[in-house]
């Protein structure tokens, strides 16, 4: 259940997050964009993620890793729809930042969910195929660029982009919290409760010794401090700048790849099967990463 819908939420943060390049084209010959006004969008896009993983990351901590999966799901997907009914520059952008706060909280939740629940023999394959529904998200979004935008116009795109809220009811109902936010809190009941469903044969109780305290002093302490103590300041950088590097041509070819392929000379849905043809690769690319990671290790790998 857990992984079910993390997928499914990864995929539609993977789906926005190309909705914007598959678009783009559309986009500036409607309302005729400059490259600079174009650009200046997704960008405010992206200050928008940064500033919604600051956000909602830590905010997680407080609330609970389930209600903050929730509440990036609602903000990005009303704010994509209503990205599709406005017929403004000026107010588009506004939506898309809006909605890019949810997209950039989302991620960083989904994986550590999907991290806590997985036994850790098979940890990192689940984890990178859970995350393969980022690239699952982009080649619907092509999908429906090449074969419905032709018909019913750039706009469908974003009214897609809302159905998660129609389903959030249900995830609120069947998708657990985290389990270290119930042992945070001393939730108890919810606690075993959850790991009864786990491993029914444990038969947890409410009186079971769950180390409240042992884990409560791990917690203490500004969360970002913590990635340079014990000698990981070293390591931090260096993720820092992998990620940076990997971001940079991830979210450059998101966005601009149909409309450069498009000044290459091929349609607009033949340019995006060049977009498929990425997420394609991306796929790829995870699911031998992470099994690799498993196999050598992370480091190694």
């Amino acid at each position: 259940m857990v992984y079910l819908w993390c997928f499914f939420a990864i995929a539609f943060d993977g789906y926005d997050i190309a909705l914007y390049g598959v678009s783009l084209p559309l986009l500036m010959k409607e309302w005729n964009l400059t490259v600079v006004q174009a650009g200046a969008i997704g960008s405010y896009s992206l200050i928008g993620m940064i500033i919604g993983a600051l956000v909602f990351a830590p905010l997680a901590d407080k609330i609970g890793r389930k209600k903050v999966l929730v509440i990036c799901m609602a903000i990005f997907s009303i704010f994509t729809f209503l990205g599709g009914v406005i017929d403004s520059p000026t107010a588009f952008t506004i939506m898309r930042f809006i909605a890019a706060l949810g997209i950039g909280g989302l991620p960083a939740n989904a994986i550590s969910l999907m991290t806590e629940y997985s036994p850790k023999a098979n940890r990192a394959v689940i984890v990178a195929t859970m995350y393969c529904g980022y690239s699952i998200g982009g080649i619907l979004v092509s999908l429906l660029g090449i074969y419905a935008v032709p018909e019913a116009g750039w706009r469908i795109l974003y009214w897609v982009g809302g159905f998660p809220l129609l389903v959030l009811p249900f995830l609120l109902k069947q998708f657990p919290e985290s389990l270290s936010f119930y042992i945070l809190k001393k939730q108890t009941k919810r606690l075993s409760s959850i790991l009864n469903r786990i491993n029914p044969p444990g038969n947890y109780t409410e009186e079971d010794d769950y180390c409240f305290e042992e884990i409560q002093n791990e917690s203490k302490g500004f969360p970002v401090k913590k990635l340079f103590e014990k000698q990981r300041a070293i390591s931090t950088f260096a993720f820092w700048v992998a990620v940076f590097s990997c971001l940079l041509m991830v979210y450059g070819l998101n966005t601009w790849l149909p409309k450069i392929m498009q000044q290459s000379g091929y349609g607009f849905s033949s340019g995006l099967i060049f977009n498929i043809v990425l997420c394609i690769g991306q796929i790829a690319g995870s699911l031998i990463g992470g099994f690799l990671s498993g196999k050598l290790g992370h480091r190694k790998y």
